[in-house]
């Protein structure tokens, strides 16, 4: 994993040894994500709706270690199977809420068998936010790899 640091702006990549078709629908299924996102040891994503269409809606509950619900939701700006997903990023534990969404991309680039996976994530209010989201996607990939490379 690799990270770059502009400004308000994470950008993180992975390979993986999978298609990125393959990847694409653990991002985007239902029934895939619930199953890879999270841990007992930091938060678990245990459900997940969505409308996988640009302009289209999507919403992902789940519940930290010591049992609080969270909602993460946004809309999506850009879907090209199984190359791009872009789509807006609103936590229910944002400090501000009149704060505009962030915006995150991920774009998928199949590679000698594999997969790279980049994620941008771009539109933090400050350092502190955008930090603790940088961490939250090494962890995130962490996951994702696991699951598809399963």
């Amino acid at each position: 994993m690799t990270a770059t640091d502009t400004s308000m702006t994470v950008v993180r990549e992975i390979t993986i040894k999978a298609p990125a078709a393959r990847v694409f629908a653990a991002l985007t299924e239902p029934d895939q994500l619930t199953q890879w996102w999270g841990d007992e040891k930091t938060y678990r994503v245990t459900q997940m709706k969505r409308d996988l269409r640009v302009g289209g809606t999507w919403q992902s509950t789940g519940t930290s270690t010591d049992g609080r619900e969270f909602i993460v939701q946004g809309v999506y700006r850009a879907i090209d199977p199984p190359r791009l997903l872009e789509y807006t990023w609103r936590p229910s534990w944002a400090p501000d809420p009149t704060q505009p969404d962030t915006v995150v991309r991920i774009d998928l680039f199949e590679r000698d068998g594999g997969t790279l996976v980049r994620v941008t994530h771009s539109g933090f209010a400050d350092a502190a936010q955008r930090n603790s989201h940088d961490d939250g996607w090494m962890r995130v990939f962490g996951w994702l790899r696991a699951f598809v490379e399963k």
